[in-house]
């Protein structure tokens, strides 16, 4: 059961596994962020923030190869230089950015995290909370994107909403109707005489 293809439960036209990554996002990942925030403020690394940063950046990954990766190479990257101004292609750009930004920092942090001790001197960065920061900061601009790519993409123009506006683009044309004097004329009749030999 491929969860892409299967139609989502909260009536927006949604595929499920959209509607769950929206879901997970607003009521695990997100509050998972602030929590390990708030265990970071509070100095407890080792028992409580590093697992949690550890379980976002592998949730975040798993997220972004299986869902993120392929709904922007087959739905924003075909057209994205023709419709960068398009809110449908520009949010998603910059959900990528930042987003892949937070994520690459989130990585080396949890790297260094687990393997402080092993890891040569230059390898890590002095003022790791900087970076925490930026991590948290990338992330929760990301949360909210990806909110606003899934309005755009489907809350804002559900398939069972009749009331929806129609674009110019997708009204189709009339096509003139054949009268008599518009009618092709006859083509006149080709007879083939049998080839001599």
């Amino acid at each position: 059961m491929d969860l892409r293809m299967q139609p989502g439960f909260l009536g927006t036209g949604a595929s499920m596994l959209a509607d769950l990554t929206l879901l997970a996002y607003i009521l695990l990942l997100v509050p998972a962020m602030l929590i390990g925030f708030f265990y970071a403020r509070r100095k407890r690394f080792d028992s409580h923030h590093k697992p949690i940063m550890t379980a976002i950046t592998l949730v975040n990954w798993l997220l972004i190869i299986f869902l993120m990766f392929v709904s922007y190479q087959q739905g924003v990257l075909p057209s994205l230089s023709q419709n960068l101004n398009n809110p449908r292609y520009l949010l998603p750009t910059l959900h990528l950015v930042i987003g892949g930004l937070a994520q690459i920092v989130a990585t080396y942090l949890v790297i260094r995290m687990w393997f402080e001790k092993q890891l040569p001197g230059w390898f890590k960065v002095s003022n790791i909370k900087r970076f925490m920061r930026f991590t948290l900061a990338g992330w929760l601009i990301a949360a909210l994107l990806g909110i606003a790519i899934y309005v755009t993409w489907y809350a804002a123009s559900t398939p069972s909403d009749p009331a929806a506006p129609v674009s110019a683009e997708s009204t189709p044309e009339a096509t003139p109707e054949v009268t008599p004097d518009a009618a092709p004329e006859a083509t006149p009749e080709v007879t083939a005489e049998p080839a001599s030999g």
